[in-house]
């Protein structure tokens, strides 16, 4: 399992990921409940990957709200894509590009999710450093990942690759978050609340 581990994903096909995402199903109504997301919101999703997320946000704001899908692959946006022509949903906005880069030109968004992707980043500081930069002072984000005291006995990282809870929340104080809460989900899952200080 250690061998076959690859941040980039390049082991798996984008259904496999797509599958892997729906065994977190249960983790996410904790995560848009949080944000306190409704219909008519704006959301952002960093790495998105082929979308299973990406939907459930959709359905969540409703179509007067908006879910901005960041990802560094076309390709598992071009997965998401087609999932949108086959469901008839039109506000999704897929976004190609490295959430450590983003730039706030025309991305206009309430809060953040940050779910299971921190572990697959070259620069998962970076992110959180971008992400307090682009969302307004008082904006909400969840980050959520693989708890390296789990079992492991459910698709994710191997605990090698996992990130400690102290350090995701050391990375979020230091790029300008205060931390609001964090619990441990399942024995394989943990999520911290942040909120963009005032002086960001």
């Amino acid at each position: 399992m250690e061998e076959s581990f690859r941040k980039d994903l390049t082991h798996l096909s984008w259904d496999e990921v797509y599958a892997r995402q729906i065994t977190r199903a249960h983790l996410m109504g904790e995560w848009m409940d949080s944000l306190g997301l409704k219909a008519g919101d704006h959301v952002l999703e960093v790495g998105a990957g082929p979308g299973y997320m990406s939907l459930v946000l959709a359905d969540r704001v409703g179509a007067g709200g908006g879910v901005c899908a960041v990802d560094r692959s076309s390709d598992a946006l071009a997965h998401l894509e087609h999932l949108q022509k086959e469901r008839g949903i039109s506000h999704i906005r897929r976004l190609v590009a490295d959430a450590a880069k983003l730039e706030p030109a025309d991305l206009h968004v309430d809060s953040a999710l940050i779910t299971m992707v921190l572990h697959h980043a070259e620069d998962p500081a970076g992110i959180l450093h971008n992400m307090a930069r682009l969302l307004l002072p008082g904006a909400l984000a969840v980050v959520a990942e693989f708890h390296p005291d789990g079992p492991c006995d459910h698709p994710g990282p191997p605990r090698a690759h996992r990130l400690k809870p102290e350090q995701v929340q050391d990375w979020s104080k230091a790029a300008g978050f205060l931390v609001l809460s964090y619990r441990r989900q399942t024995p394989d899952h943990y999520m911290v609340l942040i909120q963009v200080t005032e002086s960001i």
